[in-house]
């Protein structure tokens, strides 16, 4: 390849990964056409994308970028999928995926940036099962919004206690002044 052509292709991933604080490097091997392509139109319709790299031409365009860490990592031309909300989504669609892949083929997560933070193969096993971004802001919500809920019922329960003593009461003395009425 010309020096040319490796730099366009150099600056063309550069305008690509610069925004991203998020990737999965994955490896997918002995997976047949049609199923590839029919993954990769599963990834774009969650607005994620596959892309296989030269690993020297990516370490390149990443520079000292949010996903330098990972570029620093990667071996031998590789498999990178961005988008989604979080790299967890991600994560989440190739476990998703996994059962639908030959039984002779190997799939697997590599590596990961997540919100900036480089996560080793080790690491990144467990991905799929973490809470994503939307569910742990519900339940952050959820907390905020607990005791509010708490005070509320609190003074509600104890309004409806003192409007049943009041009523009992009321009754009570009706049933008095029949009373008092009768023996009269």
């Amino acid at each position: 390849m010309s020096k040319l052509v490796k730099e366009l292709i150099t600056s063309e991933l550069a305008k690509r990964y610069q925004d991203q604080n998020n990737a999965v490097w994955v490896e997918l091997i002995g997976v047949d056409g049609n199923t590839t392509n029919a993954f990769r139109h599963d990834l774009r319709a969650k607005e994620m994308r596959l892309e296989v790299i030269k690993t020297a031409l990516f370490k390149r365009a990443c520079g000292d970028g949010p996903l330098a860490k990972l570029a620093a990592a990667l071996e031998g031309p590789a498999a990178l999928v961005t988008g989604g909300e979080t790299a967890i989504d991600v994560a989440k669609l190739l476990a998703e995926w996994a059962p639908k892949f030959p039984k002779n083929a190997v799939s697997r997560l590599r590596g990961a940036i997540l919100e900036g933070e480089y996560l080793d193969e080790e690491a990144v096993q467990g991905l799929h099962r973490m809470a994503g971004k939307k569910d742990l802001q519900a339940r952050i919500a959820g907390i905020v919004l607990a005791p509010g809920g708490n005070v509320v019922a609190a003074v509600l329960s104890s309004g409806n206690n003192i409007a049943g003593c009041l009523k009992a009461l009321i009754e009570k003395l009706e049933k008095g002044e029949e009373i008092a009425r009768k023996s009269a």
